[in-house]
């Protein structure tokens, strides 16, 4: 049996899928810990040693830390960060998605579709992949945006009005309007006002201890972190995930998603939870980030890892998703 018919033929067994969706409230509250650690790291850096250097890469370090916060939120979204529920949505959202501007309940909406309609022309995330490989200046007038703060200012723009439900939560680009939007300044104020309270009150806070550290400019590194270098990894990480895999439009998660090989410094700004370990997280979506490393070493036991779906590091991905200029 070739390795594809392996994939395709590949299942685990119920005990294997029980163990694999344990949930744990102490490693959870470790995943928090360590994000936020990095975080008042990052900052306790440019505090110390203030020049430029050290804040660029405290920029660089908040930016790795917003994408751990953002895998804790998908964590959360599929209930899979803590063992109680309740304890799982409220640390979702208090303190993973409010204070990078999202919305628990809106992602948690938005890519619910993504794993239901996976491997399908419907899947709303198929949008961000499905054009690669690109061109080298295709490539470069993406990066350009990100660094640029373009894609920032648009997608903070938008989360706005996602907040002010004017638009449908849609973290893919596309712009939909939301057919039960709230009319007039008052609804619309109200409508802003619940939903962004805890980002302002999550930021304030934050800030708060920056004042209290007798440095609240180190604030403006958290923004520049969220506007720039935050947009550049998930590019990166998108692509990862989902571009250039066997067969984007099969079900079967084996084939089109992937699993990369991470380097620490990998997992610090592009993949951190285990979030390289894709492919093994839409396998089985309600595992723990902390259990998928176990998932991938049952897949390469079995020898069920197509060769198309895994990648060793991040710059492997880009080779296959970004076109050599001879093929341009």
């Amino acid at each position: 049996m070739t390795q594809h018919e392996q994939a395709i033929h590949f299942k685990l067994s119920s005990e294997q899928r029980t163990e694999l969706n344990h949930k744990s409230n102490w490693l959870g509250a470790w995943s928090v810990f360590k994000s936020w650690a990095l975080i008042f790291f990052a900052f306790g850096l440019s505090i110390v040693f203030p020049n430029p250097i050290s804040y660029l890469i405290t920029i660089i370090l908040l930016a790795g830390a917003h994408v751990g916060l953002a895998i804790l939120m998908h964590d959360a979204s599929h209930r899979a960060l803590f063992a109680n529920p309740r304890v799982n949505d409220w640390v979702g959202e208090w303190l993973c998605a409010k204070p990078i501007f999202q919305s628990l309940e809106g992602y948690r909406s938005y890519h619910m579709a993504h794993h239901r309609l996976a491997g399908t022309l419907e899947d709303p995330d198929l949008v961000m992949t499905k054009n690669y490989p690109i061109s080298r200046a295709s490539f470069r007038r993406k990066i350009l945006r990100d660094i640029s703060g373009v894609s920032g200012i648009k997608t903070y723009v938008g989360l706005t009005l996602m907040h002010a439900e004017q638009l449908k939560y849609m973290l893919n680009g596309q712009v939909i309007a939301n057919e039960n939007a709230p009319h007039g300044f008052i609804a619309i104020s109200k409508t802003l006002v619940r939903n962004l309270y805890a980002f302002v009150i999550t930021n304030i806070v934050i800030f708060a201890v920056l004042w209290a550290l007798h440095a609240p400019w180190i604030y403006l590194l958290w923004i520049t972190a969220q506007l720039f270098p935050f947009q550049v990894f998930l590019r990166v990480r998108q692509i990862a995930d989902h571009a250039v895999v066997p067969d984007s439009l099969s079900k079967n998660p084996l084939l089109h998603a992937r699993s990369t090989t991470a380097a620490w410094w990998e997992k610090l700004l592009f993949a951190p939870h285990h979030e390289h370990y894709h492919l093994e997280h839409h396998l089985v979506p309600t595992a723990p980030s902390w259990n998928l490393p176990k998932l991938h070493n049952i897949l390469v036991e079995a020898n069920a890892l197509p060769e198309g779906s895994q990648s060793n590091g991040y710059a492997a991905v880009l080779r296959k998703a970004v076109l050599p200029k001879t093929s341009l």
